[in-house]
């Protein structure tokens, strides 16, 4: 049994991880032989992978999608999340003080100083139906994401010529005008609020989207998830407000609210984008309950 798995997914980073690919073995066998290196071949193999893997430490190489997959994958076992980040956002090691460096990332392995973070859990439906929607629970580490800036994540996957913040941004540009708010029932540890939110954002983690601070005072080991609703804005409004939120500086905003909690209730009047760690559980959910999980994952910090 080897201490490390490393799961490699070739085409984060549109395709930095396949070219990386050389350049990552060699920084991880110069530190180390006590490890398994292996490939995703398609969306959802790293789960099946980091879930099979006997090795203590399941390292996710790869952007954020990867690190939710691998993490979804060994939540509620004992192994513990390492994460080489080579993807087009890598917003989850902002939060847990990880370099984007190649070399520095790896050189955290070892020895690795670990810490347990908080895992949010959310069950995802449509039509208010039991029957509908994900079939089981997903888990997330960074942050969900309801309305706008899903859908935002969701256009992001389609274009192919850009990648980091920039990505994001032209995802932004290529969604507006597009999108329509459905109102919002939101219950946030009892706390109840309606209205058309252009976004709703769920954050253990500080960023998203490659570069924005949606919930810029969230800590992954406070045992709640901090919550930023925007109010449905005008398009001037929205470009007026982006600079704020790419700082973390929208606290101020009139348009902007904030709420902390452990168990967080959304219902949409109609079917809305979603996202978990920016990979899409569903294009037209209608409900989410939303948990915290206290603690309940082990992962490598800088």
């Amino acid at each position: 049994m080897s201490r490390f798995t490393f799961i490699l997914n070739p085409n984060a980073g549109k395709g930095s991880g396949g070219k990386l690919k050389e350049n990552i073995y060699r920084a991880i066998k110069s530190r180390t032989s006590d490890f398994e290196f292996v490939e995703t071949t398609r969306q959802g193999d790293a789960t099946e992978l980091a879930k099979h893997s006997s090795s203590e430490i399941v390292v996710a190489v790869g952007g954020d999608g990867t690190v939710h997959e691998v993490a979804n994958g060994i939540i509620g076992t004992e192994k513990t999340l390492g994460v080489i980040p080579i993807g087009s956002g890598n917003d989850f090691i902002k939060s847990i003080g990880l370099p984007k460096d190649l070399e520095q990332s790896v050189s955290c392995l070892f020895p690795g100083k670990i810490s347990l973070i908080d895992v949010g859990r959310v069950d995802a439906r449509r039509n208010e139906s039991p029957n509908l929607g994900n079939s089981s629970p997903s888990f997330f580490v960074n942050g969900l994401g309801v309305g706008f800036d899903a859908a935002v994540a969701e256009r992001a996957r389609h274009i192919s010529y850009v990648s980091g913040t920039l990505l994001y941004l032209l995802a932004v540009f290529q969604t507006l005008g597009r999108y329509r708010s459905p109102d919002f029932s939101v219950s946030v540890d009892g706390r109840k609020t309606n209205s058309k939110y252009l976004l709703i954002a769920v954050g253990n983690g500080v960023c998203a989207g490659g570069g924005f601070y949606l919930t810029p005072e969230a800590m992954a080991d406070d045992g709640e998830l901090d919550v930023c609703l925007i109010e449905e804005l005008s398009i001037p409004r929205i470009l007026a407000v982006m600079p704020a939120v790419m700082k973390g500086s929208h606290r101020t905003s009139s348009h902007v609210k904030f709420e902390k909690g452990k168990s967080i209730l959304i219902v949409a009047s109609s079917g809305v984008c979603v996202h978990a760690d920016g990979e899409i559980l569903g294009t037209d959910i209608t409900m989410l309950q939303i948990d915290v999980l206290s603690k309940a994952l082990a992962v490598i910090v800088g």
